[in-house]
């Protein structure tokens, strides 16, 4: 019976670790997403503040051979 607890006791001990390494993961990753998703929303931003007056337009004329 004392080896059955024991057991237990191990096993219990084991689970809180890998929980608790679960939950360090996921919060890191939910730090990183959300990072992710800021840099995004700041580059979709850039994005939409280019004018075609910010384009070099001489890539849109034809070569002089033409």
């Amino acid at each position: 019976m004392e080896d059955k607890i024991t057991e237990l006791q191990t096993r219990l001990s084991f689970q809180e670790e890998t929980i608790e390494q679960i939950s360090r993961t996921l919060v890191q990753q939910q730090t990183e997403l959300h990072e992710i998703r800021q840099m995004m929303q700041h580059l979709q931003k850039q994005i939409l503040a280019v004018t075609p007056s910010d384009i070099d337009a001489t890539h849109d004329e034809p070569p002089p051979h033409y």
